[in-house]
Formats: C-alpha cells, structure tokens, sequence
C-alpha cells in the first residue's frame, strides 16, 4: 500500500523543561522521505527522539539544527520519526513527506 504523499505547516514549542515537541513526520512500514523548512524567525532543532529535543538538558549532542530559512531532506527509516521544537517564540516549520520508494535506473 502507497502512503499518500501530505504537506503540513506546524507552530512548535519552545526548547526547555516541561516541553512537548511536535512529531512532525512519521513513517509507517516503508521508508518516507521529509523535506522539512524552517519558516520562522527562530532556529529549530530536530531529533529521531523527543527527548533529544525536549526538555531539562535539551536540545543534546543527537539534535539537528535548521536555521532560518533553511531546508534540508531527511529519510527516515520505517517506524521512525522526526520531532521538533524551537530556540524560541513564534517558530513555524512546513514539512513535505513522501515515501522514499527506489529509484532503479538501467541505461
């Protein structure tokens, strides 16, 4: 079965204790290829695990940080998720997901 590819823009919290980060992509049983853009006026940092993203101690050394208006492509493994959140207030991140199917060139 083919995951319908989805676009989604998200308001994410800011980094620090007590903090809920947003699961802004999942993959179900295929790989899924994400690309996420920071659209916000602040840093944002990414992680494979909420915790790394989210709360005392956070964003760790597993963190990803995407500055303002970046974007950057991430493929993720099945069952595996990106979470977020921000360095601070007003933070806006929009993600595209797809599946990551093969490519299979023959010349």
């Amino acid at each position: 079965m083919v995951t319908p590819s989805q676009l989604e823009t998200y308001t994410l919290p800011s980094v620090g204790p007590g903090t809920a980060p947003n699961a802004i992509a999942h993959a179900t049983s295929t790989p899924m290829r994400v690309v996420v853009r920071n659209v916000g006026p602040v840093v944002l940092f990414l992680g494979i695990a909420s915790a790394d993203v989210a709360g005392a101690g956070t964003p760790t050394s597993k963190s990803y940080q995407l500055p303002v208006g970046a974007s950057d492509v991430f493929v993720l493994a099945p069952r595996q998720a990106i979470y977020a959140s921000a360095a601070g207030p007003g933070s806006r991140v929009s993600v595209a997901t797809s599946e990551a199917l093969p490519i299979d060139l023959k010349l």
